[in-house]
């Protein structure tokens, strides 16, 4: 079974806690009966740990409080769930698949993009042009792919609990007309029946707003639904996706979205913005 992010996730605050104790991962094998390789693999994320296992790994590192001994369970028992995007796993790039996991199963979400529309937020066209105007060559099939999985990304939000999605959206993003004026309507009007939903708010950072605290790039902030799991911050690259989960950089970008949410337009004042554009495309003035 492949390794997702939750199984190397939980691999790695097991190895913390027999580091922590000064246990040799030789000892821990011999003394739980286990081979030295079936434990690598545990900590790996490679093997899905088994619930007995896992409590009597606990009980060797001396996890006895009854709340951190279900935080691990759960941790455990979400890590063997089959999401959809696993039937993806051979063809996906396995960064993005640990993307589309982690944001499959937040329960906010803020985004941050000044070029280009959120991926939850795009048309099925919008998405094929913005994949298709990659400069990799891909073949028809690929692309159509790769637009059905975005297409089954945004049916979180209008399915049963929907994450909280905050998107700010630079002002350019919604004046490229990606794909064409029709396309481009059309995705408007789409941002226009999202800010509808109550989980969802939109704001435009306007060009007026000059120098901004998001210059550096796109992100995305993933809150998770236990207490116990830290936010991730996702800072997609030309080659990869950066993941950042430490207390500084976790602090840094949350006061960077604060500030970017401040310097926006409000949700009412953003739609009127994307009306305005609307207008505009369609030459019915400025």
């Amino acid at each position: 079974m492949a390794s997702t992010v939750r199984s190397r996730r939980l691999g790695a605050d097991l190895r913390k806690l027999r580091e922590a104790k000064g246990l040799k991962a030789d000892a821990v094998a011999q003394d739980m009966g286990f081979s030295r390789p079936k434990l690598s693999r545990i900590e790996s994320g490679e093997n899905k740990v088994s619930l007995n296992d896992l409590r009597a790994l606990l009980h060797v590192y001396g996890v006895d409080d009854p709340a951190q001994v279900d935080h691990f369970v759960a941790a455990a028992r979400e890590a063997r769930k089959a999401g959809w995007w696993q039937r993806y796993l051979d063809s996906l790039p396995r960064e993005y698949a640990d993307f589309i996991e982690l944001e499959a199963t937040a329960k906010e979400i803020r985004n941050f993009e000044p070029i280009v529309l959120p991926g939850l937020l795009q048309t099925p066209e919008y998405a094929h042009a913005v994949i298709g105007a990659n400069p990799a060559i891909l073949p028809p099939a690929d692309i159509q792919s790769l637009v059905k999985i975005k297409l089954d990304r945004s049916a979180k939000l209008t399915g049963d609990e929907p994450p909280r999605l905050w998107a700010i959206i630079g002002e350019s993003a919604i004046r490229q007309t990606v794909g064409g004026a029709a396309v481009m309507l059309k995705q408007l009007a789409h941002l226009e029946t999202m800010t509808a939903l109550p989980h969802v708010t939109i704001q435009v950072l306007p060009h007026s707003a000059g120098a901004h605290a998001g210059l550096a790039g796109a992100f995305v902030v993933l809150q998770f639904p236990s207490e116990r799991e830290t936010d991730i911050v996702c800072v997609e690259t030309q080659t990869g996706t950066l993941y950042m989960d430490e207390p500084g950089e976790r602090t840094a970008y949350g006061e960077i979205f604060d500030h970017l949410r401040a310097a926006a337009k409000n949700p009412a004042d953003s739609l009127d913005l994307i009306h305005q554009v609307m207008k505009e495309i369609k030459g019915e003035g400025t």
